[in-house]
């Protein structure tokens, strides 16, 4: 029988374990230090995610739930997030849209969200208690970071002073005070959707006035909370150049852009005038300056070829990094910015997906489109963010010590 030759034997094997737990992840709450989101202790992190919508038209047409059925809306989504997570997607982070279909008044029917005359206030109160916060904490309780954005979109023209920007000041200011979201470093915040254009006086800068309309905004959620916001930019969400120069004051301060096929003079689906070079530049000049000193979360992106619509907004193909293609080229981009970003698919069909099966001809099997090369994607990010390459070689080193000692 094999006898132990070092009386240590035990404490060595502890020490192992020990060393093993160290290297592995854990789920800390974020803040900003310069360029990057940062953990309580210290580690830096670059996220990527999924987002949901908790309306009946978004959760699958009207079919799974409908009539302000809270208990129908938390029990889909939340089985939702669950089904993601078992069929092997790595999910960081989540966008969650505050849907204006809880905040509107139902007995008024619209079909522009940016159209605000139907919010009611004590109405977004009510469900941001019993929908959005409860959503909120069961990502959190997933270990997913938490983007909320606010009901509804921008107007095509902003203007500072407006009753767009009282509204956004309004829904925010409650928010920040809300005493689950309070402080939550799990939980961030998107300050609008897609700003078009804003009108500025004649010679001054649009930046100027956009860092003008979102300063009060961001200041009055600070007065509250330390909460990180996320700033969008123009040209929805693609123009971020201009914030170079015109810097926001204060603390735990992001941007969030979206990014699709045809956006930064990158290729659409047929367009094969374009690759990566172009791409490149592009992107660099609007969103890799502003990265070089905030994080930047894109908080929409996904594409596919047409004839798989509507399954994706974005119409293009994954190609070839540093050759012709979108999707490809998009991940190497972001790779070389460090910025986040997410797969603005449907939940329902992210929950569908099958890692098994064969490239097909399908809009989850298609390697052209977005879920297969993206599901693939996280899996290498998850590897190398939470330190489980290090977890193999750390703990082969350490079992080649061991066995050296006996």
């Amino acid at each position: 029988m094999y006898k132990y030759r070092n009386p240590n034997f035990l404490s060595i094997l502890l020490l192992v374990f020990s060393l093993i737990n160290s290297v592995s992840p854990r789920f800390l709450p974020l803040h900003i230090e310069g360029k990057y989101l940062v953990d309580s202790e210290g580690n830096r992190h670059i996220i990527h995610g999924f987002a949901q919508t908790y309306s009946p038209w978004f959760n699958e047409r009207g079919s799974k739930w409908d009539n302000y059925n809270v208990e129908g809306c938390l029990q889909y989504n939340q089985g939702l997030i669950d089904d993601i997570l078992n069929v092997g997607w790595k999910m960081k982070y989540i966008r969650i849209h505050m849907d204006p279909y809880w905040s509107n008044s139902p007995d008024v029917y619209m079909t522009d969200e940016s159209n605000i005359t139907a919010f009611v206030f004590e109405r977004f109160e009510k469900y941001l208690d019993e929908v959005f916060v409860p959503m909120a904490e069961y990502a959190i309780s997933k270990e997913i970071y938490v983007i909320m954005r606010p009901p509804g979109v921008c107007p095509k023209n902003i203007t500072i002073g407006d009753d767009y920007q009282k509204y956004l000041l309004k829904v925010w200011e409650h928010v920040a005070q809300h005493s689950k979201l309070k402080n939550n470093g799990y939980v961030m915040y998107e300050l609008a959707n897609e700003p078009v254009d804003i009108n500025h006086i004649d010679g001054e800068n649009a930046f100027k006035a956009l860092r003008d309309y979102f300063q009060p905004i961001v200041d009055i959620i600070h007065k509250h909370t330390n909460n990180i916001v996320l700033i969008p930019g123009l040209g929805y969400q693609s123009r971020f150049s201009g914030f170079t120069e015109y810097t926001f004051e204060g603390t735990n301060i992001g941007f969030a852009a979206h990014c699709y096929p045809g956006w930064f003079n990158s290729p659409g689906e047929n367009d094969e005038s374009k690759g990566y070079k172009e791409f490149k530049e592009d992107f660099d000049k609007e969103i890799g300056l502003i990265a070089q000193t905030h994080p930047v979360i894109i908080t929409e992106m996904d594409w596919a070829p047409k004839k798989y619509d509507p399954s994706s907004w974005g119409k293009g193909v994954t190609g070839v990094a540093g050759g012709k293609g979108f999707g490809a080229n998009f991940m190497r981009i972001a790779e070389e910015s460090e910025v986040s970003w997410l797969l603005f698919t449907g939940a329902d069909l992210l929950a569908k997906y099958d890692d098994s099966l064969p490239n097909g001809d399908t809009f989850l099997t298609d390697p052209e489109a977005c879920p297969r090369p993206v599901y693939r994607k996280y899996l290498e990010y998850v590897t190398d963010e939470s330190g489980d390459k290090k977890y193999c070689l750390k703990t082969f080193n350490l079992i080649i010590l061991v066995l050296l000692l006996f």
